[in-house]
């Protein structure tokens, strides 16, 4: 995909490598670069950290911030943060061999109906087998359950990437909800998995709204249980990336947590929304009980690390004062909106942070 071919809301940022590009909108919050399978950019290179740079925006502006032991280069020399404009080229891990990185940027248009507090994800890397589109929970949903379809039926992702039917890097990006393949990549993918052709498409859809494309209806309360595997499976995956987290002094712990802490709320909603499409289940409720008591754990986790973010302190702070966001809000003086906000790891106004690190202090 070339510039000319896109069509990035103002103020995208599109981070190419030497395999994939990826697209990020100025709503989706931090992103980054490394090794670690819950990086947003991945580079599989044994010159390059699990969590080697970090993507964020800063007063409408982009940096890059170096969180390596190799370092981040421009030219022969190294930088910790960058500011990023459209066509600078970087080098990770090493000033001549290490991986090329090219940034571009798209003009930043801020107008009055532009506000911090509509952050959502839009992330995804552009290839051949798919394209780029705003992640939601159907898309969460469709590639949750095509995991637990493919572990169910023992097929390894290296299989279906050796058989041609989707390459690893695009089948890693759909099962986590990051991207959406291609019609007759899903077509593959659906014979593969056994599913009558148009399933994923409908688990996108939730069962709701009339078709786009010819496809099988498969009634919600029956998708319901395929949902709730689907969420235990993933958050089971899960467990194992956090009991390999480093410690909390680390300088990759808290890139990697936010980004696991990212992972569980999208399965919260997934099952929150199935919950509500197709009736509370016990499947369903267990599977909501375990995502959120891992959510909960983890957060309570994050809180205690030197870097933690204010929104993961505010989460500590108002569990252990038994607050709910309501009172929190009012607390502090701020809309209900802002702490969930700030509670899911998404940039606030300033004026927002300062009144919550006040409502902060009270409360230790």
């Amino acid at each position: 995909m070339t510039r000319s071919e896109s069509t990035f809301e103002p103020g995208s940022l599109v981070v190419r490598t030497d395999r994939s590009s990826y697209v990020f909108s100025p709503r989706a919050g931090a992103a980054t670069i490394g090794r670690d399978p819950h990086a947003q950019v991945q580079i599989d290179d044994s010159r390059i950290s699990r969590v080697h740079a970090r993507l964020e925006l800063v007063d409408g502006s982009w940096r890059a911030v170096d969180t390596s032991k190799n370092g981040m280069f421009i030219g022969n020399s190294r930088a910790h943060s960058i500011a990023i404009t459209d066509g600078l080229t970087v080098r990770l891990g090493d000033p001549v061999a290490g991986p090329m990185v090219r940034f571009e940027v798209t003009p930043m248009a801020r107008g009055p109906g532009t506000a911090d507090s509509e952050l959502t994800r839009l992330v995804g890397p552009v290839g051949d087998d798919e394209s780029t589109v705003a992640l939601d929970p159907g898309m969460v949903r469709a590639g949750a359950a095509a995991a637990a379809r493919r572990r169910e039926l023992d097929i390894s992702q290296r299989s279906l990437a050796g058989d041609g039917i989707i390459n690893a890097g695009a089948l890693i990006a759909f099962e986590k909800g990051r991207s959406w393949p291609r019609e007759r990549t899903r077509a593959k993918l659906e014979e593969v998995l056994q599913w009558p052709p148009g399933t994923i498409s409908q688990l996108r859809r939730g069962g709701g709204g009339a078709p786009t494309e010819p496809s099988v209806q498969v009634p919600v309360a029956d998708e319901a249980p395929l949902i709730a595997q689907a969420v235990e499976a993933a958050v089971n995956t899960l467990g194992a990336t956090i009991d390999s987290l480093p410690p909390l002094h680390d300088p990759d712990f808290m890139p990697r947590v936010t980004a696991i802490l990212a992972d569980l709320r999208q399965l919260e909603a997934v099952a929150a929304r199935a919950a509500r499409i197709g009736g509370v289940t016990p499947p369903l409720i267990k599977a909501l009980s375990t995502v959120r008591r891992e959510l909960d754990q983890l957060a309570m986790l994050a809180a205690t690390a030197p870097a933690a973010t204010v929104g993961q302190r505010l989460y500590a702070a108002r569990r252990r004062a038994n607050l709910t966001i309501g009172e929190t809000a009012q607390a502090a003086g701020v809309p209900e909106e802002t702490i969930a906000t700030a509670e899911a790891d998404h940039p606030i106004p300033a004026q927002s942070v300062a009144l919550i690190e006040g409502l902060l202090a009270q409360l230790d």
